[in-house]
């Protein structure tokens, strides 16, 4: 597991520390305590000061998911002091035998961060790396959601006898039952291809597909050509059924 993850990189530097001990008071926790816990409400933050502790996440399937592991300077909860009743959303435990924070509440901790330009900026940084986190998630989840309706439809017209089969992707019909556009169709048969599921597509002379597929070491330009035109409204496509089969039972636990 990785020390730190995206958004979780919030650290202070000693002399913040000791500027905030005006805003807050020392606790101690020990092994396994909660510093902060999924679902209730975020009233405080926490600075660490020493010792070690762990973010952790349970989904809605029970699961614990650990995010991170956090140190001395490590700011935790500090979002719940910019958002009216919010609610945390992970746990923070101590890891190591004795784990020593300094807990402000929220108005200190924001009255704290009047005093230090530097905290705000980082602070702010934070948040930036938290929400393009959560972009990259958001549109990662979306693309799957959207490969999953279109491999659906191709599920139900593949020969599962056979290794590799040829399907058939009727367009007016597949719009007809998802309502997406065509782009985010032929992105989605694109990003099977990409995974080497779909070994060859066959695009209708209406869609003006130019694929590049270099090997490697060569010159992209060289490698540049036009698809081979199929029938109107229809695309074919070569599936490997075994490699589908998987991303299928993959996509579907997204």
């Amino acid at each position: 597991m990785d020390r730190k993850k995206p958004g979780f990189s919030l650290k202070v530097n000693q002399e913040i520390t000791n500027l905030f001990k005006n805003y807050g008071k020392l606790k101690k926790f020990e092994k396994d305590d909660c510093v902060i816990r999924q679902g209730e409400y975020a009233n405080h933050v926490y600075i660490l000061l020493s010792g070690e502790a762990e973010v952790v996440r349970v989904d809605r399937f029970g699961n614990e998911n650990r995010l991170a592991v956090l140190g001395g300077g490590d700011i935790v909860g500090e979002m719940g002091a910019f958002l009216e009743n919010n609610k945390r959303s992970a746990t923070v435990k101590a890891k190591s035998p004795a784990l020593l924070a300094l807990e402000c509440p929220n108005q200190m901790f924001i009255r704290g961060l009047f005093s230090t330009s530097e905290l705000t900026y980082r602070v702010l940084k934070n948040y930036a790396e938290r929400l393009n986190e959560l972009n990259i998630s958001a549109s990662t989840h979306y693309q799957s959601r959207v490969m999953l309706v279109v491999g659906h439809y191709i599920e139900s017209r593949v020969d599962w006898s056979q290794e590799i089969c040829e399907v058939t992707v009727d367009i007016k019909e597949l719009f007809d039952r998802s309502s997406l556009e065509l782009w985010k169709i032929t992105e989605a048969i694109y990003n099977f291809k990409a995974l080497r599921i779909f070994n060859k597509i066959v695009f209708p002379a209406e869609i003006n597909i130019v694929e590049i597929n270099p090997e490697e070491g060569e010159n992209l330009t060289d490698k540049t050509h036009e698809l081979k035109e199929g029938e109107p409204n229809r695309i074919i496509i070569e599936v490997d059924t075994e490699r589908f089969r998987e991303q299928m039972k993959r996509l579907s636990y997204c």
